[in-house]
């Protein structure tokens, strides 16, 4: 079974392997793209670690998923946005994560805050059933990734902690 472990400085190695893992496997489920990210310099990667609360689950000492939490600064006080959830499709439906977002709730409380929200994308039904089995709903509010392509527009979700 994986464990899930909070990233810190020197874990960036392997948030960047599985972030690209995901962008290579899964590209329409973020709104960045494995050409993009993968040239950032590792300075790049480290300071990711550090400005978000990134949580791993481990397996063998590689990970096999990801998600990082972090307060948006256009966003209320009291928030934290789920950002880059990803579980490798061999783990899926494991309970990895549920797992990790619990790990993310944890670590929100802590931070004070008492709502969790995300975007999801419109297409992406397998990620939006995740997020409602975990207690998300849908807030009405859009974040239109292309301008001018309402159909495309990401749906925001929230739960309160």
């Amino acid at each position: 079974m994986a464990e899930i472990i909070r990233a810190h400085d020197d874990d960036w190695s392997l948030v960047r392997e599985i972030r690209l893992r995901s962008l290579s496997t899964n590209p329409e489920a973020f709104g960045q793209s494995w050409d993009r990210e993968s040239t950032y310099e590792d300075k790049v990667w480290k300071k990711r670690v550090r400005e978000a609360a990134w949580f791993l689950a481990v397996e063998d000492g590689q990970p096999v998923a990801v998600v990082a939490v972090r307060h948006e600064q256009d966003s209320p006080a009291n928030e934290r946005e789920l950002q880059a959830m990803w579980v490798t499709p061999k783990s899926r439906h494991s309970g990895i994560a549920g797992k990790l977002a619990e790990a993310v709730f944890d670590w929100a409380r802590e931070d004070d805050a008492d709502t969790i929200t995300l975007y999801v994308g419109p297409q992406n039904t397998g990620a939006r059933s995740l997020y409602e089995s975990l207690g998300f709903t849908d807030t009405g509010d859009r974040w239109e990734v292309v301008e001018d392509d309402p159909d495309g527009a990401w749906l925001k979700m929230a739960r309160g902690l």
